[in-house]
């Protein structure tokens, strides 16, 4: 298959001019090529469409990303929800003799819980992945019924 181009004239402004230059300053293309395929990029309705496909990739996998961060966040916030009732409705309330000394214990297991927050946030380990893995929610990317899970 041979191609003929055709030879035509066009202005173009300094910075233009310089512009083309500098993509032609290596030697690897051509003036009549990069102004070929400038034309094309910007004229031609195939490419145009070719990046509006990578446009709505890149989209959609963005996309992704914010359910899995709705879908992290949700079991973050029943974690907390869970704990703060579990820790209401069956933590005791303590006599005077022993509160100090539980309260002792308490500031330490604190100070450990802290340590463990921040090494989780730094990336070390992550509990949230482990949760979202064994209620299925990374592998199918969908919500379960809160029933459903035991």
């Amino acid at each position: 298959m041979t191609f003929s181009k055709r030879r035509i004239c066009v202005y173009v402004t300094p910075e233009s001019e310089r512009l083309l230059k500098r993509a032609t300053a290596d030697g690897g293309a051509t003036r009549s090529g990069v102004v070929d395929a400038a034309l094309k990029a910007l004229l031609d309705e195939n490419a145009k469409q070719s990046e509006l496909a990578q446009l709505s990739h890149r989209l959609q996998k963005l996309a992704r990303a914010a359910e899995r961060i709705a879908d992290e966040t949700t079991a973050q916030t029943e974690t907390l929800a869970l704990f703060i009732l579990y820790y209401l409705c069956i933590t005791p309330p303590l006599p005077e003799r022993t509160r100090a000394a539980a309260e002792a214990l308490g500031k330490k297991r604190f100070d450990r819980f802290v340590g463990q927050v921040g090494d989780r946030l730094l990336g070390r380990e992550s509990y949230t992945d482990e949760i979202l893995a064994r209620i299925d929610l990374v592998r199918s990317g969908k919500k379960q019924n809160p029933e459903a899970v035991s």
